[in-house]
């Protein structure tokens, strides 16, 4: 065998010992009593079960001795890892090799030495299973030599199960979470020691935001999916190095142990890593692939936590590992601050069906819309509120996050509908005649019934098409437009008025603003609360105008709080506005009562 062939096949040999991660697991009952079967068998007061490693020798079971491991320049077994099947020395003094040797020349001088290697699936020596002697063997024959191998083998046999069964995962051939699980128990279970190089990071690394995975689920399949995922797996392990084990635990996620280092060390660390592992690459998939990678770090060590478990460990740097992504960083620690966030998230997850029921907490509040020319209330926008008995004010961005992420927003949304018209009806019969607009999510929108749900709660309440205004933002169209154009213009047939909310933060996909065709744009808040004193945001803003008058919207402009930006949005046309200027969301009642005493808002 060629010096750099044996060099490669050593290094494939570590990585398997390392990716195993025997070195450091808890003692093992069956590799004791193999031990203690090879001592009692072959009539030998020393049995071992050894692991070798590129600079030491690790005993992880044994008979007769009570040292944890010796260097690998004084183990015969890392002679023996080379043998086909058994390597027997019958008299270490006669042999070369091992005539000087420390244990040999030197207390407690061995005479005799016996080793079978233990191997992996792949046919990697990790170890041996050995017997010694103070005494020379050189009767030791045939028959106690294949006891020794069959004993080597059960031993392989056990290696080989942890290997396979729960261990790894079959489409990549990596660890699985399970052990991760079991590692991290290790790691938990190690006292710290000065100097301690064992890893003390556990990352869980996103190779794809969930977004990406779906869209290339949808576009390759899984076969191809799985195959861009090995390749990830592939780069990762390059970027780590290949004696880190790396572990699924999702179909996109990863685990990953890391050694940490001085504070700034570690960041940069992390930061090169993750500029890695986003780099651009061709495919094997015939596709040039930019993952949209990220990671989430935590502490192993249990601190002053004492009940703090291994799943707990996982879950924590799972957690950072969605912070990452959600604040589009490329990487995160573990902050025990989020913890409050994320509790509030399940809090809201599980307490919105029961406020669905209260009757309670959740309510309306009505934003006047103005006709920019007259100064008068041409209509009113329903926004959504949540008043929870315990968590308080709940934001209508985190009621929808917390319904759009349970089987709640179609329920939701027929509240909001039943609700709002319900208003408008009692208005009209206090003379009142205001159209209402309701948002709607990209849940609402995907809903093939939709149309006719607005519609039952039309005929419920015994209203016109017209009373009603659908809103919805650019992003929950951009999916499947060509789904939502036909949608839209059955809610135009029965004569509910559209509107694209927020334009300008989204998308701004010029094309689906010609197939859409909904009656009207409404510019963002973060456009026009700074008109007055903002030149490129109003360049950019008369543009948009421009270009929905010349597609044939109305303009409604949100924010609106001085009369220098009602100026400029009546100098450009815009047909109507809503904002503080006029009045803040107002309930039911104050609505009515504003509409009926306030005076047009005329230009100063």
């Amino acid at each position: 065998m060629s010096t750099s062939h044996a060099s490669t096949r050593e290094a494939e040999r570590l990585n398997a010992l390392h990716r195993l991660d025997l070195i450091h697991a808890p003692r093992d009952p069956v590799l004791d009593r193999a031990t203690g079967l090879a001592a009692r068998l072959l009539d030998m007061p020393v049995s071992l079960v050894t692991l070798v490693d590129a600079s030491r020798q690790w005993f992880k079971a044994g008979v007769g001795v009570e040292l944890l491991g010796t260097p690998r320049a004084h183990s015969f077994c890392a002679h023996a890892i080379e043998a086909d099947e058994v390597m027997v020395v019958p008299d270490l003094v006669a042999d070369d090799r091992f005539a000087d040797n420390p244990f040999v020349a030197q207390p407690p001088h061995v005479r005799f030495y016996a080793g079978a290697p233990i191997r992996t699936i792949d046919g990697y020596s990790l170890g041996t299973l050995c017997v010694m002697s103070r005494e020379p063997q050189p009767d030791f024959g045939v028959e106690q030599t294949q006891t020794l191998v069959d004993l080597a083998a059960l031993v392989s046999g056990w290696v080989r199960m942890r290997e396979s069964a729960g261990y790894l995962d079959a489409a990549t051939g990596i660890f699985t979470r399970q052990r991760l699980l079991e590692t991290l128990g290790t790691a938990l279970r190690r006292s710290p020691t000065a100097g301690d190089s064992h890893a003390s990071l556990l990352g869980v690394v996103d190779v794809a935001m969930p977004r990406q995975m779906h869209d290339l689920i949808q576009v390759l399949g899984y076969q191809h999916t799985e195959r861009f995922i090995a390749e990830c797996i592939e780069r990762l392990a390059d970027a780590l190095g290949h004696a880190h084990p790396i572990y699924r635990i999702g179909l996109f996620r990863f685990g990953v142990l890391l050694r940490e280092q001085p504070d700034e060390r570690t960041r940069d660390y992390l930061y090169r890593l993750m500029k890695t592992l986003r780099q651009p690459f061709d495919s094997e998939i015939g596709i040039l692939l930019a993952p949209d990678t990220v990671m989430g770090v935590t502490r192993i060590d249990a601190g002053d936590e004492a009940d703090i478990d291994a799943a707990e460990i996982l879950r924590r740097a799972s957690a950072a590992a969605d912070d990452a992504w959600e604040s589009d960083c490329c990487w995160c620690y573990y902050e025990p601050a989020g913890e409050a966030r994320r509790q509030r998230r399940v809090r809201l997850l599980t307490d919105l069906r029961g406020a669905l029921e209260a009757g309670d907490e959740l309510y309306l509040e009505y934003q006047p819309k103005v006709d920019v020319a007259r100064g008068d209330c041409v209509g009113v926008e329903a926004l959504l509120r949540w008043q929870h008995p315990v968590l308080g004010f709940v934001s209508p961005a985190e009621l929808i996050d917390a319904a759009e992420r349970t089987a709640l927003m179609r329920p939701l949304t027929d509240w909001v509908l039943d609700t709002a018209l319900a208003q408008n009806a009692a208005w009209r019969r206090r003379g009142l005649t205001l159209p209402v607009a309701v948002n709607l999510s990209a849940h609402d929108i995907a809903d093939e019934a939709i149309v006719e749900r607005v519609d039952a709660h039309l005929r419920r309440h015994a209203l016109p098409g017209d009373s009603l205004e659908v809103e919805f933002t650019e992003s929950t169209l951009i999916d499947d437009l060509d789904a939502a154009v036909p949608r839209l213009e059955q809610l135009h047939a029965i004569g509910v008025t559209t509107a694209i909310d927020d334009f300008g933060t989204g998308y701004c996909n010029l094309a689906y603003l010609q197939k859409l065709n909904a009656g009207k744009i409404k510019i963002d808040r973060r456009f026009v609360q700074t008109l007055d004193r903002d030149e490129r945001g109003q360049v950019l803003t008369r543009a948009i105008v421009r270009l929905a008058h010349d597609l044939d919207y109305r303009i409604v402009a949100e924010g609106v709080e001085n009369q220098a930006t009602l100026r400029l949005l009546l100098d450009w046309g815009c047909e109507q506005a809503q904002g503080y200027l006029f009045a803040r969301p107002l309930t039911a009642d104050a609505l009515h009562d504003w509409v009926r005493s306030s005076e047009p808002v005329a230009l100063s």
